[in-house]
């Protein structure tokens, strides 16, 4: 097989997901700025407090019910679409089941830790919404595997313009978080019945459990594990933050992980591209594999420095506009997170490597299961501190993910192969960070010696920095084409849905 021919091939499956992932993106993008722009400011620091903790509940239900089938489908699926098609069945049947067991477990569990019944029956409408998005999820799992991303796409899409729409006329007609919470249980439904809609003739599921599938679930179990705990650290400070402090605390926290959970859908979006392409070359021996990690590693480093430092600038900015001056105590929890952006995006990745290629699931489930402890540690200590010193135990809620994450990105690339890295080079980080510093200069010129406004600051930054990556000749001829491929993968989709 030819090197530069596997390469190719690789590089146009992955550029031909991505695009289809981001143009969907660039819509549901959109509908989520929205909703942030408007939450906040309509239901108030505490009312979006108590949305925010019913939806990270809700995270973590969605977690108990998947059972690992986010990666053990798209795995399976990629090596063989008939058994992906015997497997989809069973995991949706046995999702039904789990719901119907894991609801009642997370609505003891808010009972005891006394949350009021606001919050209880926030939980309680989310928590029904997950019953079909179990569905959609398994679905879209299957689509990922055989990389058409289009039809879920069109799902999501749906959903995310249905319930920012909705949502914007009721919060102008005085709605509060219960009603958000039964429109976005609607918009969950309808990106189901679309899925299924376009989908009927390229997946056709019998709804069959076959009982052969324990033998494949078990080694669903650390997938099912890490999934689990990487949401229950990445969530629980919500929890805690409820219990610690107060519905406010939690709103000024909440305010910020929005926009921070939003900016983590890039890393995301190119991660369900990639994974499957890890799959397939599990037992790679031509060295695509390892070009594949090595690039991938460079495009989160491309991706998360300037977005850290464009966020940490911009953070007041960001908050004051799309939040208000009641959320004046978030600024400082999202330059914390913004701290942790670059080390999220590698964890994204890294974590896809070990979960899909090399085979090391069971190590990677228990390195959450220590984030899991470092974690509520941490937040025990820090949220009381920085709550009882500053008025905002978010502050150390925050510090708390950041400190985890480094935690997580430490184990990883200890477990990972190193042999898996041999193709990654200095320049891959040098360049970035050259860049990045470039791009800071001039932005800080712009915030302090001109009365420009902000977005413009912050789009003349990302022009910097584009411009400086050039100059430093950070891509070369292959990467260009690329990026040509990707660029012409959209204007092709763009043109079929003009027409049809």
């Amino acid at each position: 097989m030819n090197h530069n021919t596997s390469d190719s091939a690789i590089g146009k499956s992955i550029a031909q997901n991505v695009s289809v992932l981001f143009g969907a993106q660039v819509v549901t993008w959109s509908s989520g700025f929205l909703l942030l722009y408007f939450l906040p400011r309509f239901l108030g620091t505490e009312d979006f407090g108590r949305l925010y903790l019913a939806l990270s509940i809700k995270m973590m239900l969605g977690l108990l019910i998947d059972f690992g089938g986010n990666f053990l489908i798209p795995k399976e699926v990629a090596r063989s679409r008939k058994k992906g098609l015997v497997l989809l069945s069973s995991f949706i049947l046995l999702r039904i089941f789990l719901w119907i067991l894991s609801i009642g477990m997370i609505l003891l569990l808010s009972r005891i830790l006394g949350y009021s019944e606001h919050v209880n029956l926030l939980i309680l409408i989310l928590a029904v919404a997950k019953l079909w998005e179990g569905g959609t999820t398994a679905l879209s799992a299957f689509f990922q595997g055989i990389e058409r991303m289009e039809y879920p796409s069109i799902g999501n899409i749906v959903e995310k313009i249905f319930v920012a729409l909705v949502a914007v006329g009721a919060l102008f007609l005085g709605a509060d978080s219960i009603q958000i919470a039964v429109i976005m249980t609607v918009g969950a439904l309808l990106n189901l019945l679309t899925l299924l809609w376009f989908s009927r003739r390229i997946v056709r599921v019998t709804y069959r459990f076959d009982p052969k599938i324990f033998s494949i679930l078990r080694p669903a179990i650390p997938y099912f594990l890490f999934s689990l705990f990487s949401v229950i650290y990445y969530r629980i400070d919500a929890l805690m933050l409820a219990s610690l402090t107060t519905d406010e605390v939690t709103g000024w926290y909440g305010g910020a992980f929005r926009f921070f959970d939003m900016v983590m859908v890039l890393p995301l979006i190119y991660k369900t591209a990639v994974f499957p392409v890890f799959s397939k070359l599990w037992n790679n021996t031509q060295g695509v594999l390892e070009n594949t990690i090595a690039h991938s590693l460079r495009l989160m480093i491309l991706l998360g420095l300037p977005v850290t430092v464009l966020v940490f600038l911009f953070s007041g900015d960001i908050v004051q506009f799309f939040m208000g001056a009641e959320y004046a105590p978030s600024v400082i929890v999202l330059q914390i997170f913004a701290l942790s952006i670059p080390i999220i995006y590698l964890d994204i990745i890294l974590g896809s490597v070990l979960m899909g290629a090399a085979n090391k699931q069971k190590l990677w489930a228990l390195t959450g299961l220590g984030a899991i402890l470092l974690n509520i540690s941490l937040n025990f200590v820090l949220i009381p501190w920085t709550q009882t010193e500053f008025g905002n135990g978010g502050i150390g809620a925050a510090a708390t993910t950041l400190a985890t994450e480094l935690f997580v990105m430490s184990i990883a690339f200890i477990l990972i192969p190193k042999t898996y890295l041999q193709t990654f080079r200095t320049s891959y980080l040098v360049k970035p960070v050259i860049a990045t510093l470039l791009m800071a200069l001039p932005v800080l010129l712009l915030m302090h010696g001109t009365h420009l406004y902000w977005m413009l600051s912050f789009g003349l930054g990302t022009v910097t920095y584009l411009v400086m990556l050039l100059v430093i000749k950070t891509f070369d001829i292959h990467e260009i084409d690329l990026f040509k491929e990707f660029i012409s993968e959209r204007k092709e989709r763009f043109l079929i849905l003009v027409k049809s």
